[in-house]
């Protein structure tokens, strides 16, 4: 199996060992994305729309370094630090995905300083 990472200068550089993105199988899996600019810096002080539009600009970033987009995308993790964000995501996200929209997971995390943090598993294209 051959794999191959993908980077981008639009997406925050990695805080760790990991790619952006990588394509496996016909599957590319994208890393989490938070509210960081390309300076790693986290935005976690902004309302909650503008952090979930930051987050999901960094995901399609990292998708389109791979070719692809977030309506590629076949199952997305959402974590949020509050629940109750949820509905302002959902209408902020489906701008996104279009449709049919991917399966998703919605799990409540213990973030420090940001409240989202999102990433995704698309189909590649066949050449």
């Amino acid at each position: 199996m051959t794999r191959q990472a993908f980077s981008s200068d639009r997406t925050p550089p990695p805080a760790g060992t990991y790619s952006v993105a990588i394509q496996a199988q016909g599957l590319v899996f994208l890393s989490g994305q938070t509210p960081r600019d390309i300076h790693n810096v986290r935005h976690g002080d902004k309302p909650f729309a503008e952090q979930a539009r930051m987050a999901l600009d960094n995901l399609q970033a990292a998708a389109e370094a791979a070719g692809l987009s977030l309506r590629d995308a076949v199952k997305v993790n959402v974590f949020l630090k509050n629940p109750a964000d949820a509905k302002e995501f959902d209408a902020i996200y489906a701008g996104y995905v279009g449709d049919p929209p991917p399966a998703r997971t919605l799990t409540q995390s213990n973030f420090a300083g940001f409240d989202i943090e999102v990433d995704a598993v698309l189909l590649a294209r066949q050449a």
